[in-house]
């Protein structure tokens, strides 16, 4: 027997409660289970059980066997005084509150649903990297989409955490935290810490008061990447240099040093001076970016806006001074996708959520219903498993999904894993009314 499926026994109270009795013998009658504590101390905070005469408020701890209570040492635990009831699946041995003075104590052993520990075995311990994955068919796809709709409401909430961290980093500056996180973005997995560190070398409003000169936005961010300290280059690189000693000494910047961006084991449509040109264009091009993001939630429209392509210089080069043969240098399509399901849709999202604009989130959130599904690792599993595969807000809920209850196993908290563990119960019934 497992804890976890007893705290989720308890939570839902599925067991048999007609004429509770304690390992005492007094009746009991369990008025509210109380809330399920994720930190340190009981198990359920909160609850009120009657027993006997005496209606008790208080916490409940939950442990496979009554022993248990004191092989974790809870006795000598502040933190378990209010503990108004112990409830086990076996009871072992008596457990004292004070001397003389017995803890209360419900033994769940014979209350269970038969079939229910069973279902939860098989679903936990499938070889599956989705458990549920030959259960899954007997899913309404009525209660798949509902479990999805709440997961991605939990990834936006927990990204709207991060956002907040930044916005109060950039003193509640949502254009500068636009700015640091969509340098975070362009730099991908590779290169996404030196962007940030670029990105807060340079404050938004020296950009901003430079924005529209193409030059010297590319030489602002070239220059704070710590890519125009040397002396000599081609006549592009010497532009860009002199127009940024004169800005470096006018707003007395200073650059991060190169040894922080990563040049190795890249595509090269990934490498830094051309995704710094790419920023640096788009800077230029939508100057009041995050003005028209509050205002305008259309994909297609952004779409556009987004496509930019790096300086002409950069269709033969990789690197400054180093000539390639020519190619593209345009922004792609999944770096489009990729900057709005992680950067502009959590900001906007926290944003509207800090405002309580709640009735514009359907705008945010449709957002993602017009970004291509992403196929990854992960996805391709739970696809494969037949969950739904429509759009990026489908793709968002089943990694949020995954990474929060299909890894780690947490079957019962999630709404498809609580309905196929009851199923088995269902399924006994009816089976037994046949």
């Amino acid at each position: 027997m497992k804890e976890a499926f007893l705290h989720y026994i308890w939570q839902y109270q599925l067991f048999d409660a007609e004429n509770l009795r304690t390992t005492s013998n007094e009746l009991l009658t369990v008025v509210s289970a109380g809330l399920l504590n994720r930190d340190a101390g009981p198990d359920f905070k909160g609850a009120v059980v009657r027993i006997g005469n005496i209606t008790w408020a208080g916490d409940v701890e939950v442990h496979v066997r009554s022993s248990d209570w004191y092989r974790h040492h809870h006795q000598h635990d502040e933190k378990y005084k209010m503990v108004a009831l112990h409830v086990v699946y076996e009871h072992d041995r008596e457990v004292e509150r004070l001397p003389g003075e017995l803890f209360p104590t419900l033994e769940l052993k014979g209350l269970i649903q038969e079939g229910m520990y069973e279902q939860y075995l098989r679903l936990t311990s499938a070889l599956e990297v989705i458990p549920c994955h030959s259960f899954l068919q007997g899913i309404s796809l009525l209660m798949i989409r509902g479990q999805m709709e709440t997961v991605l409401m939990e990834r936006l909430l927990r990204k709207q955490s991060q956002v907040r961290e930044t916005v109060g980093q950039c003193r509640g500056d949502w254009q500068e935290a636009l700015y640091r996180c969509l340098a975070r973005g362009f730099g991908l997995k590779a290169n996404a810490d030196a962007f940030e560190l670029m990105a807060k070398s340079l404050p938004y409003k020296v950009i901003a008061r430079h924005s529209a000169s193409a030059l010297q936005v590319q030489s602002l961010v070239f220059g704070q990447a710590g890519m125009l300290e040397v002396q000599e280059g081609d006549d592009y690189y010497r532009q860009l240099k002199s127009e940024y000693d004169y800005l470096r000494y006018k707003y007395q910047l200073v650059p991060i040093e190169m040894h922080h961006w990563n040049l190795l084991r890249l595509r090269p449509q990934n490498f830094p001076c051309v995704r710094l040109s790419q920023f640096g264009r788009l800077l230029h091009e939508i100057p009041d970016l995050w003005g028209e993001l509050t205002v305008n939630t259309s994909m297609s429209y952004w779409w556009r806006r987004f496509s930019v392509s790096a300086d002409d210089y950069w269709a033969t080069h990789y690197h400054f001074n180093k000539p390639t043969s020519r190619h593209s240098t345009a922004v792609g399509e999944m770096t489009i996708s990729l900057l709005f399901i992680n950067v502009i849709v959590p900001l906007l999202f926290a944003y509207r959520k800090f405002r309580g604009e709640d009735e514009l989130l359907e705008d945010t959130l449709s957002m993602l219903e017009e970004i291509p599904f992403e196929d990854n690792r992960i996805t391709r599993g739970l696809v494969d498993a037949g969950f739904p595969c429509e759009h990026a807000a489908d793709s968002q809920a089943l990694i949020e999904l995954y990474d929060t209850y299909c890894r780690p196993r947490q079957c019962l908290d999630c709404a498809i894993g609580d309905c196929i563990v009851k199923s088995s119960v269902i399924n006994k019934k009816e089976n037994y009314e046949k």
